[in-house]
């Protein structure tokens, strides 16, 4: 290995925050087969009261094999095996992290909207928030159709009663129209109120016809096709759990259904978690990719 590539290892090892007995002790291991702990000591600098801890931390990060014998025995992974383990470590700490200061966030806000603190607070909360009512829903519904910038993922409970309040939802998708105007990816899932038994045909026949009837309203009522640009949307025979949308893979919407009218929302959770989010839209694919239908054009 040249001198240059030498420094620019240690210096890339150096900015993912290995510390310097880290790298030596790695950079050690790395010239040779396999060595005791004694030895890497040795030859690294690393005191022998530190070079265990040391050698721990570098299994950890998966850069290291320890061989179980008396004395154990170790050895450095292949480089690039190394460097991708690092760095997917790096990644899932950093979204430790990150989890665990949005939990701190949504905390603190809580605490301030419930106190007398004098610190000027915005008018809605960022972090966590609750919305009950439809004007509230909707609102809060557009304002966050307006942040959109990349993809929108979005799931709907269909049934006959979910025709026939579409005539006033204009502001709610106009949101969604403007927002693929922008350029924004969508997806929407729609499901039916059927568990997870199998359906007989007939079953399956009436879903199809109501949602062919749903996605002929959407275009004379909103011009919304399933053939537009941007737009993809899809059915699913059974009914979802919990129903949500994620936005921008950031932001999700709760929502819960009214028991007595469940084509209709009753509250909304509004939550900022991307670690939640990275989650939620791994479910939601899931579902997109290997148990749901693709929707009917309208002149089918």
């Amino acid at each position: 290995m040249s001198k240059n590539l030498i420094v620019e290892l240690k210096e890339f090892l150096k900015n993912s925050k290995l510390s310097n007995y880290e790298i030596n002790s790695y950079m050690t291991l790395l010239y040779s087969d396999i060595l005791t702990a004694r030895e890497i000591s040795g030859k690294s600098g690393v005191p022998s009261g530190r070079i265990y801890e040391v050698l721990e931390k570098l299994k950890e990060y998966g850069m290291i094999e320890i061989q179980e014998s008396r004395p154990k025995m170790y050895r450095s992974k292949s480089l690039n095996l190394a460097l991708h383990n690092l760095i997917s470590y790096q990644n899932n700490e950093n979204q430790r992290k990150i989890s665990f200061l949005y939990d701190q966030a949504k905390f603190l806000e809580s605490k301030l909207y419930d106190s007398d603190f004098l610190i000027k607070q915005d008018a809605s909360k960022i972090f966590w928030s609750t919305a009950f009512g439809v004007p509230e829903i909707f609102s809060l519904y557009i304002n966050n159709f307006n942040d959109l910038k990349e993809e929108l993922l979005m799931t709907g409970f269909l049934n006959d009663n979910t025709i026939k309040i579409l005539p006033f939802a204009k502001n709610f998708y106009e949101g969604i129209i403007n927002a693929l105007n922008r350029g924004v990816q969508v997806k929407y899932l729609w499901s039916f109120e059927y568990d997870d038994r199998p359906l007989s045909n007939e079953q399956k026949i009436r879903n199809k016809i109501l949602y062919k009837k749903l996605i002929k309203k959407f275009k004379e009522l909103y011009n919304i096709s399933s053939e537009m640009d941007g737009l993809e949307m899809k059915l699913i025979h059974k009914k979802i759990p919990t129903y949500y949308d994620i936005f921008d893979k950031k932001r999700i919407m709760i929502k819960l259904q009214n028991p007595l009218n469940p084509s209709r929302i009753f509250a909304s959770l509004n939550i900022l978690d991307p670690n939640l989010a990275k989650e939620l839209k791994k479910k939601f694919l899931s579902i997109w990719l290997f148990e749901s239908i693709k929707g009917f054009p309208e002149n089918e």
